[in-house]
């Protein structure tokens, strides 16, 4: 049997986690890069967007044999996050453990901020044709 190792379309992007905290006070980036030095990792902003860049190093470098399977990406991301609202650059956190990028940044006293929540309810009817 032969395995064809296939390079991956596209950049790694890590997976990411965006909300607004339980207060509203806050919005709260989370990012998956598992593997990554922390050193490596870099936040920049640019209007309501959040990047967030660095390097995973293979741990493993396999001179001999072929893959079986080959997922995990490997090298330089980048990862452009869009914030939901305008936030406080200047006051942004963040922390590394696990894998894992938590990066909390305060919402800007002029953001919008819904107070209440409206619910549509909605009928919706089958038509056949």
């Amino acid at each position: 049997m032969d395995f064809v190792l296939r390079a991956r379309l596209g950049n790694f992007e890590p997976n990411t986690d965006v909300f607004v905290d339980d207060e509203g006070r806050r919005v709260v980036v989370v990012v998956e890069v598992a593997g990554a030095d922390p050193e490596s990792l870099r936040l920049g902003f640019e209007d309501r967007h959040l990047y967030v860049a660095g390097r995973r190093k293979e741990v493993v470098r396999l001179h001999q044999g072929s893959f079986a399977q080959k997922e995990i990406v490997y090298g330089e991301f980048v990862k452009r996050i869009a914030l939901p609202a305008p936030v406080e650059f200047d006051c942004a956190g963040a922390s590394y453990q696990d894998g894992i990028l938590v990066v909390v940044l305060p919402l800007a006293a002029t953001a919008y901020r819904p107070t209440a929540r409206t619910e549509l309810h909605i009928l919706v009817k089958r038509t056949h044709s």
